[in-house]
């Protein structure tokens, strides 16, 4: 896996979380990205600062960042 084939994930599940939030297996499926892809994703996103990680209910759950300005 290199660096394109990441970015190019990282737009598939950035438009996947577009105004959604969704878990793990639900990113799994939506996108239909194996595990390891879709980690490298998540990390390549979350440095970025272009999404979030919440925990509920012991479920890991992610959505995009949006910045409000004043």
């Amino acid at each position: 896996m290199d660096y394109y084939v990441i970015g190019e994930n990282a737009g598939t599940v950035w438009r996947a979380l577009h105004n959604n939030m969704l878990s793990w297996e639900e990113l799994v499926k939506t996108t239909d990205l194996k595990p390891l892809e879709l980690a490298s994703v998540i990390g390549w996103l979350a440095r970025e600062g272009k999404i979030n990680v919440s925990y509920r209910d012991g479920i890991v759950y992610f959505d995009t960042f949006h910045e409000t300005y004043y």
